[in-house]
């Protein structure tokens, strides 16, 4: 069940803030995605003061914070203030009687938070009891995914991890037959289908999630490539990204690009005034294992 969690990982970065100014929201995202932290704090500061104690701030709050708890390398203090953030977002969302796709949407990726943070502190029962919770919601976004560019993504990416799962991890296979069924050829093309996407989070969510597809589960170097390409061209300075691809190089054993990727990543720490040092030592400690 190695790569299982990675089902809902990376949704958390795509909650909508549907109810507030559209370019609050995309200037966060934007913000985030390009590895601005201070700039998104900013503007998570903007969104507390003008629209308090909505859910959509609590849970782009909860972002906010698992995005620090991540690159900090797992600090104690924004692990606190994630789960408190998106465990206050979900008890709001569930008490909805007939969650709408965009409420479905939030509680997804503030469930993802939750899961995210428990993962990264390697807390495993947790990580089942997230998992356990959100089953519901995947069907849900199953049944509506072509009217939502973010529940097509949401059910995408469990359409092909639920069967990497079963195919990779037959030990659990007896559990996994209860969930219900995924299909890899077809979370891939959904998967490729929101790259498109005029949402801009959705868009980039789902690049992002076929690069580490190809490199971790379907051994497929070159088209990885492409992804991590198409994505990195956009937002140079991720250096969550930049590290991953690193990675894949890596693995692959691909020296000469990695050795150049890893110059790159250096050069980017030694000038990114973004970063403090926290994040800078985290990102420096990936390269140099």
């Amino acid at each position: 069940m190695k790569y299982f969690p990675y089902i809902i990982l990376f949704v958390f970065y795509s909650q909508i803030i549907q109810s507030q100014p559209a370019n609050i929201e995309n200037a966060y995202f934007e913000a985030m995605f390009s590895g601005n932290y201070p700039e998104g704090m900013k503007i998570l500061s903007k969104l507390k003061k003008e629209y308090p104690n909505t859910v959509k701030t609590k849970l782009i709050t909860a972002n906010y914070y698992a995005a620090m708890y991540e690159t900090s390398g797992s600090s104690d203090k924004y692990f606190i203030l994630t789960k408190k953030y998106a465990e206050q977002t979900i008890n709001l969302l569930e008490k909805i009687e007939n969650p709408n796709n965009d409420a479905v949407s939030e509680i997804i990726s503030a469930k993802s938070i939750l899961l995210k943070i428990n993962v990264l502190k390697r807390n495993f029962l947790k990580v089942a009891q997230n998992t356990q919770s959100i089953i519901k919601y995947f069907e849900y976004a199953m049944k509506h995914e072509s009217e939502s560019d973010k529940l097509k993504l949401i059910s995408g990416m469990y359409k092909y991890y639920v069967e990497t799962a079963k195919e990779d991890h037959p030990v659990i296979y007896p559990v996994l037959i209860f969930y219900p069924s995924g299909n890899k050829a077809e979370g891939l093309k959904l998967l490729k289908e929101c790259t498109h996407s005029e949402d801009k989070t959705t868009a980039a969510r789902s690049t992002i999630m076929l690069a580490m597809i190809y490199y971790r589960d379907e051994k497929n170097i070159n088209t990885s490539k492409y992804y991590f390409n198409k994505i990195l061209s956009k937002y140079p300075d991720n250096m969550v990204w930049q590290t991953e691809y690193y990675k894949a190089l890596k693995k692959y054993d691909m020296k000469e690009e990695a050795e150049k990727q890893k110059k790159l990543i250096e050069n980017k720490l030694s000038t990114d005034n973004f970063l403090d040092d926290e994040q800078k030592k985290y990102f420096s400690e990936i390269i140099n294992n």
